[in-house]
């Protein structure tokens, strides 16, 4: 018998404002700040580009898991590579994304909220994020209430902390807009978008949304992709709203500070300088806020996939206990050590993620399950080319010579000429989308 539906508008707002809070982590934060203070007067193009880079990316992955009717399976967009290897990799997403951004979001909102105010040492981040992970671990423990927790008790009060936060420095403008600092203000504002992850994050928390509506009594594929596309379509407005007034605010600092501003500081010194000390507690509530949330998420979605991949024979409490628990250890290494690492991962991991995504719009009509397996290995060897040759191993004449490699998207071209290439191998079976209760 299954469960009466709540009311649409109710489902919309929840699960939109979960969306929202899930996305919205630190690095939302400190990106549209600096992207105003570089472009200045061009401030609106670069918030623009950042947008599309950033949301645009991540709801066209959502839209790719709905289309290939895949949101709730646990080989996630990656279901036409093959059983093992649709595993590995969709693993590897929810694993990479997982312990790279988890913990970094602790370690975030600590350099950003609470370092400023009580300074920063080795015994205050390792006290810090032990409460930090038992309170993300209190939002997550409960599979079930998960996305109702984050969309009906974070999110409120950050989008209200977010508007308060952007309505003073609008009202209190540090400086004023000078023209852009950078020739191509567009580029800058895609690159910055693509570098929040947020596009992997939708695989990570797309079971998780799934799953919820399963709960609620969406048990159809017209109702959960119905329920989607509307709290996208709410997560999308609250996220113009708010990157806009940050590029804002940032572009009335423009004249204040220089192009090699660090990101983070530049957000504390705004508001340090417009309330003072008030300023730093207000944004510290804020991040805190934004990072609890993206952190519970993050802790919520590895327990979820591998409960669903031993096929229940784990618990998830037993296993999202755990992940809390080494997230908490990780954060300890350091923001600048975590980049560090995450940086190679990401490269390795994101461009056969974006390949599966644009060809999971169109998972009805390429019938042909080469043309993913071809495309996202050609896909997949530059990316490990590109990251060895970035730590000096070689391969620099090779990536040099394809266009856009110098702009990160040197991928496309091998990408694109494996997909042709596997248009034209005959096919060992056909695999068609499948409906998301199969």
């Amino acid at each position: 018998m299954n469960k009466k539906q709540p009311g649409v508008m109710e489902t919309t707002i929840v699960v939109g404002f979960a969306l929202f809070a899930m996305l919205f982590g630190a690095g939302n934060i400190i990106f549209p700040p600096y992207i105003g203070v570089i472009a200045g007067e061009s401030w609106f193009l670069g918030f623009v580009a950042y947008f599309f880079a950033d949301i645009g990316l991540a709801v066209m992955a959502f839209c790719a898991l709905l289309t290939s009717r895949t949101i709730d399976r646990f080989e996630s967009i990656f279901y036409r590579l093959g059983f093992f290897t649709s595993r590995i990799l969709c693993g590897g997403v929810i694993l990479s994304v997982g312990y790279i951004a988890g913990p970094r979001t602790c370690t975030v909102s600590y350099e950003l909220g609470v370092a400023p105010i009580t300074g920063d040492s080795a015994v205050g981040m390792a006290i810090y994020s032990g409460l930090y992970f038992f309170a993300a671990w209190c939002f997550c423990v409960r599979e079930s209430k998960m996305v109702d927790m984050i969309g009906k008790i974070l999110t409120p009060v950050l989008v209200i902390g977010l508007v308060v936060m952007i309505i003073i420095g609008a009202a209190n403008p540090m400086g004023e807009m000078i023209p852009a600092r950078i020739d191509n203000v567009w580029f800058m504002g895609l690159m910055s978008g693509y570098q929040t992850l947020d596009a992997c994050t939708s695989v990570v928390f797309g079971y998780i949304i799934a799953k919820d509506l399963t709960n609620k009594g969406y048990t159809t594929v017209e109702s959960k992709v119905k329920a989607v596309v509307q709290a996208s379509l709410l997560m999308a407005l609250l996220m113009c709203i708010v990157y806009g007034g940050l590029c804002y605010v940032g572009a009335n600092a423009a004249s204040v500070y220089g192009v090699d501003v660090q990101h983070g500081y530049l957000v504390v010194s705004i508001f340090q300088t417009i309330l003072g000390l008030g300023g730093s507690v207000f944004l510290g509530i804020v991040v805190l806020l934004a990072c609890l949330s993206t952190g519970s998420a993050l802790a919520g979605a590895p327990a979820t996939y591998f409960v669903r991949l031993s096929n229940g024979r784990v618990k998830y409490n037993v296993v999202v206990t755990l992940v809390c628990f080494s997230y908490a250890v990780i954060s300890n290494i350091g923001l600048s050590n975590i980049l560090a690492i995450a940086v190679p991962v990401i490269l390795i991991m994101f461009p056969p993620f974006l390949l599966m995504s644009v060809l999971g719009l169109f998972a009805k009509r390429i019938k042909n399950d080469n043309i993913y397996k071809i495309g996202t290995g050609f896909a997949l060897i530059y990316a490990i080319l590109d990251v060895m040759r970035m730590h000096g191993v070689g391969f620099a004449d090779i990536i040099n010579v394809l266009p856009l490699s110098e702009h990160g998207f040197g991928w496309l071209i091998p990408a694109v000429l494996g997909c042709v290439l596997g248009a034209f191998l005959k096919p060992t079976g056909e695999q068609l989308p499948r409906d998301f209760a199969d």
